[in-house]
């Protein structure tokens, strides 16, 4: 049996590191494998099953995560533990357990005027400390390996690189089922989505500059999902400014199980972002059977090419003959929701789980040698 402690201070954030941490752990549970799980957590899962244990932290996030190095180590002293996991970015690395730190992407590093400057100083302190020390990162994608060598300077062979899956909740929906959620957000009859943090590098104001120009020919409201991040002048300025700001819709935050049928409402699903890790809300919205476009940049381009339209990020005239591309092409639309489905149907979160735990296995086996 591999006795492995996982960091789940991440648990209950509804952005990709909470969902990434959440989804692991269903799919490591659900594997035929000898495992246990001893999850340090500052709420309940909703989970019961013999292969997990819940280790308390803090129910306060900031008190937590102060507190979790202490947290940690006591657990480690008062059970068996083969292996200690990180699922988002960072934490306390034992000198006798192997660790494991799974890192999503190095914006911060990449681009540090994308983030508060207290962000970017926690993250360049914290991530190389964890880091240098682990046995291995998991890279959610080959382009985040190579920041991760290029920023972080670990050896290519210390990285393993695993993708994310998708949920089964994310499916085609039923007319009805989009009628009424188009009822319940008094969304219009056509539209295009965004699904996201409001933020610098998700570039929404290009996007919504390249849509306005489009618009038009494309007379296609565009709606925006997700909470609002830091830096968002300019995101309001532009919305201010725009000519058919009238045709904007700003949803904010929506319950998971609304987003697969708004996903499955709209003309198309876009995704300009400048810098990703990954980009799941693209797959997820193929696997809602949606047309999606999304920027020709690092791992945008690694897992969506000749999968969806590929445009450059900051080419307003690009994004804008491309939006009119789709929406006026039936042929083409239909050619991109068959070859979606089928193609966000491979990611799914068991694969990642039998993947990551082949790296807990890895790693055992090193810590032997």
């Amino acid at each position: 049996m591999i006795s492995a402690l996982i960091n789940g201070i991440q648990l209950g954030n509804k952005s990709g590191t909470g969902r990434y941490s959440e989804e692991l752990i269903k799919g490591l549970i659900n594997l035929r494998e000898d495992i246990l799980i001893h999850l340090c957590s500052s709420i309940e899962l909703g989970i019961s099953s013999p292969k997990l244990k819940i280790l308390s932290l803090p129910k306060e996030k900031t008190i937590a995560n102060i507190l979790l190095p202490i947290y940690i180590k006591s657990y480690l002293n008062k059970y068996k533990i083969d292996i200690v996991h990180h699922p988002s970015f960072y934490g306390p690395v034992s000198s006798h357990i192997p660790t494991i730190v799974t890192v999503h992407d190095l914006a911060f590093l990449e681009n540090p005027s994308w983030f508060p400057i207290h962000i970017s100083t926690f993250y360049k302190i914290m991530i190389p400390k964890s880091t240098s020390q682990a046995y291995f990162i998991i890279a959610d994608s080959g382009f985040t390996a190579t920041q991760i060598t290029k920023h972080l300077s670990i050896p290519a062979n210390r990285i393993r690189v695993i993708y994310l899956g998708v949920s089964d909740q994310f499916k085609p929906a039923s007319q009805q089922e989009i009628s009424k959620i188009r009822e319940k957000y008094k969304l219009p009859s056509r539209y295009i989505l965004y699904l996201g943090t409001l933020e610098p590098r998700k570039n929404i104001p290009n996007m919504l500059r390249g849509w306005e120009k489009a618009f038009p020919a494309i007379r296609t409201p565009i709606v925006l999902i997700g909470r609002k991040g830091w830096k968002i002048g300019e995101i309001d300025k532009t919305i201010k400014k725009s000519l058919y700001k009238e045709h904007i819709h700003l949803l904010g935050y929506v319950p998971d199980e609304d987003i697969s049928v708004i996903m499955s409402g709209a003309e198309l699903f876009i995704y300009l972002s400048l810098y990703e890790g990954f980009g799941l809300p693209p797959l997820e919205a193929m696997k809602c059977g949606t047309p999606v476009m999304v920027s020709n940049t690092g791992s945008l381009k690694e897992i969506f090419a000749n999968r969806a339209i590929l445009v450059e990020p900051t080419n307003i005239d690009s994004i804008s003959e491309n939006l009119v591309k789709v929406i006026d092409d039936d042929n083409l639309k239909h050619s991109l929701i068959a070859n979606g489905l089928i193609y966000a149907s491979s990611f799914t979160w068991e694969k990642t789980a039998r993947e990551t735990l082949q790296v807990y296995k890895n790693c055992l086996l090193l810590r032997k040698k």
